[in-house]
């Protein structure tokens, strides 16, 4: 579903609102979908792209899936240049969601911290939402816990961010010159500018399993990410995947994915000296290193296989559908418009 402005979406007001924009094509596209035919279920993702869609979700039982509700996002609003808005619009804002919530007959979420909202800030009754963590194709990644290294490398710290500020990238790089030279290597994965030097390697236009950047994950001996907002990082399930012991924050649904000292460390925000204290620590116990990484990929396959969460949600939509009455397997339509530009 493509997201260039259109129909009213032209318009400057709804042109300057994502939400505004994407609800009016979400809501377009699956009015068009119906002219072709029935749908038995739905699929949504997030409730900011199904503000209009309120009369077609009380006609077509609908899987409604966020990331994170608004109320979520708000606590992180500085790290994404979010803004609060005054105390009536929010009012306003959050009735709205909560009208959208009420027609949605199944919720997933992305981790319990978007379902605590959802139910406390939204009125979604408990019983109707399924945590179901973003994942990775973890056959992808090698599990490789426990290789042996070459005796004395230094320790292959990987940070993978778009964003590379609000990721927490300047921070760690910060931290690395001023510490860990003599003990470890710096591998940047982003789409920022940032300049390669001693023991800095940088890596530009790398797509999400492209066999690189695999291979960087894969030599890779720590996963760093001291981000400053996220909900739940994907990236974190690749690394999963790869068997790294993980450092990042506690923002978000982090603490959800990273056991603290079991598969690998969650600092403060900006917390400079615990970083460098975490990362000097795997650097001098190898085997620590190992251990909480073994304890990542196993983390990884209960809990963020992509294959696992697709399937699960498929069985929702084929429930949903089913309660509609259809029977005949073979002809249900499964309508998702894709949110892309949410992630």
């Amino acid at each position: 579903m493509p997201f260039a402005p259109e129909g009213l979406g032209r318009l400057p007001l709804v042109r300057r609102n994502w939400t505004l924009r994407g609800s009016l094509q979400a809501a377009s596209r699956i009015r068009a979908e119906l002219r072709r035919g029935a749908i038995d279920a739905m699929f949504l993702h997030t409730q900011t792209i199904s503000v209009f869609a309120g009369g077609l979700m009380n006609r077509i039982p609908t899987l409604l899936s966020l990331d994170a509700t608004p109320a979520n996002l708000d606590t992180l609003g500085g790290a994404y240049a979010h803004d609060v808005n005054p105390a009536v619009v929010e009012r306003l804002k959050r009735a709205a969601h909560r009208r959208v919530v009420a027609r949605a007959r199944q919720f997933t979420t992305w981790s319990q911290w978007a379902k605590d909202s959802l139910v406390t800030d939204y009125g979604a009754d408990a019983k109707r939402v399924t945590v179901i963590h973003p994942g990775t194709n973890i056959d992808a990644f090698a599990a490789r816990a426990g290789a042996p290294r070459p005796p004395g490398r230094p320790l292959q710290l990987l940070f993978v961010g778009g964003d590379f500020v609000r990721k927490g990238g300047d921070l760690l790089l910060d931290v690395y010159r001023r510490s860990l030279r003599e003990t470890c290597e710096l591998h940047i994965v982003t789409a920022t500018d940032v300049p390669s030097g001693e023991g800095v390697h940088v890596y530009h236009g790398l797509k999400p399993h492209a066999p690189e950047l695999i291979a960087r994950y894969a030599d890779a001996d720590v996963f760093v990410l001291p981000t400053r907002g996220d909900c739940l990082a994907v990236v974190m399930g690749e690394a999963m995947a790869a068997s790294l012991p993980i450092v990042t924050t506690t923002v978000g649904a982090h603490r959800e994915a990273v056991e603290d000292g079991g598969s690998g460390y969650l600092i403060g925000v900006d917390d400079a000296d615990a970083l460098a204290s975490r990362l000097r620590a795997l650097a001098a116990d190898r085997a620590l290193a190992a251990r909480l990484g073994r304890r990542s990929r196993a983390i990884g396959e209960e809990r963020f296989d992509i294959a696992r969460g697709a399937a699960q949600i498929a069985d929702m939509l084929v429930a949903l559908a089913d309660e509609r009455g259809v029977r005949e397997m073979g002809r249900v339509r499964l309508a998702a418009p894709d949110p892309e530009q949410n992630a």
